[in-house]
């Protein structure tokens, strides 16, 4: 009975050894895999017949590590948006006057923005802590996307609706991954906004 007994501890210790491991893996990289997202304002003061949208004169904003190519980042923002927004039945028109209302966009590395400046300039922080995340492996990145009404008066700013901002971690090593991650974020920052009836 004595060598059963022996061997159902040591497996008994096994298994605990194995479930702290799994545990230590699995806790690191929900810290790493995990988004924070916050939001303010009312999509209800979108009109309701709403099916096109341009791009906010000014809200354009890219804060990238030197390693990422500004002008990459911005047009892959709009790629995704519009992709994303395409789903819900919106349609992108150069032309501001055809738009019912007017989507602006901001993208900051922790490295570049701090949480205090990008409060001060967004209204709103979603404070993903970097605890337990290797800042050699991982960066801290922040998305915002704003929503405007349309510009009534030529040279007046436009009056915002509704705005989310999002915050996750990323390898920029590896750029097929952030941008799979990347993607699927504006994804779910835009799952609060209504599908038009053109898709209904």
């Amino acid at each position: 009975m004595y060598l059963p007994q022996k061997i159902g501890r040591l497996l008994t210790l096994l298994t605990i050894s194995l479930a702290v491991l799994t545990a230590c893996v699995s806790v690191e990289d929900s810290q790493v895999l995990r988004t924070t997202v916050v939001t303010s304002g009312d999509l209800s003061q979108l009109p309701p017949s709403a099916m096109t949208y341009s791009w906010h004169p000014t809200l354009q904003k890219i804060f990238v590590d030197p390693r990422l190519d500004k002008q990459q980042v911005q047009q892959h923002m709009q790629d995704t948006l519009k992709k994303v927004l395409l789903t819900k039945g919106y349609r992108w028109v150069e032309d501001t006057q055809l738009a019912d209302f007017q989507v602006g966009f901001g993208v900051a590395m922790g490295t570049q923005m701090s949480d205090e400046q990008i409060l001060a300039a967004a209204g709103l922080v979603p404070g993903l802590s970097n605890q337990g995340v290797d800042p050699k492996k991982y960066d801290k990145g922040s998305v915002l996307i704003s929503l405007f009404k349309p510009t009534a008066i030529v040279g007046q700013s436009s009056e915002m609706v509704w705005r989310v901002l999002a915050q996750g971690f990323a390898n920029i090593k590896d750029m097929d991954e952030v941008k799979t991650r990347f993607d699927g974020l504006i994804d779910e920052m835009l799952s609060a906004l209504p599908v038009t009836h053109a898709v209904q």
